[in-house]
């Protein structure tokens, strides 16, 4: 469970505030040059010519786009999963997005808010994009994490490797 600054969970929890929660996603790829920074919201502007809006967050820019996030679930037994939903505003998209696949590129979303984005309030790192998915409108991007219990396992459990599990070996 991540902790949560006090001014925070104020903010969630009032009837009203000005405190807006941005969603800062890193994707990371073999065939990218550097890695693809975006933002959930356009905190600053970043840029007059190009005129581009973002979030700089500890020293690094990431590009405004139309774009909505459903936090990882935590359920038991289960990998945390999520999916990114980007407005398709350009026709390359598709194209430049479905690229990420295969090999699956790599993903760390972090949740900060607008009003302090050098603190992180929740990071979700390890994601892999599995699935691109598109209609006329949105991208959607499904994110997911290895399941644990899939990871292999070393060596066998036997005496020489796990005295322990068999006795003491001198009783």
């Amino acid at each position: 469970m991540a902790l949560i600054p006090l001014s925070v969970r104020n903010a969630m929890h009032a009837q009203e505030t000005d405190e807006v929660e941005v969603a800062l996603v890193t994707i990371e790829h073999v065939a990218l040059d550097a890695p693809v920074r975006i933002s959930s919201d356009a905190t600053q502007r970043l840029s007059s010519d190009p005129l581009r809006y973002g979030t700089l967050s500890n020293g690094l820019e990431y590009e405004f786009i139309l774009m909505s996030a459903l936090v990882p679930d935590d359920q038991k037994g289960t990998p945390p999963q999520t999916a990114l939903v980007v407005d398709n505003v350009d026709a390359q998209m598709v194209e430049i997005l479905q690229s990420f696949v295969s090999p699956p590129a790599t993903a760390k979303i972090e949740i900060v808010m607008a009003s302090a984005p050098d603190a992180v309030i929740q990071r979700f790192k390890g994601l892999r994009i599995v699935r691109a998915s598109y209609d006329e409108t949105k991208v959607t991007l499904d994110l997911s994490r290895e399941p644990y219990l899939s990871e292999p396992f070393g060596h066998r459990q036997t005496k020489a490797f796990f005295p322990g599990l068999h006795g003491l070996l001198n009783a």
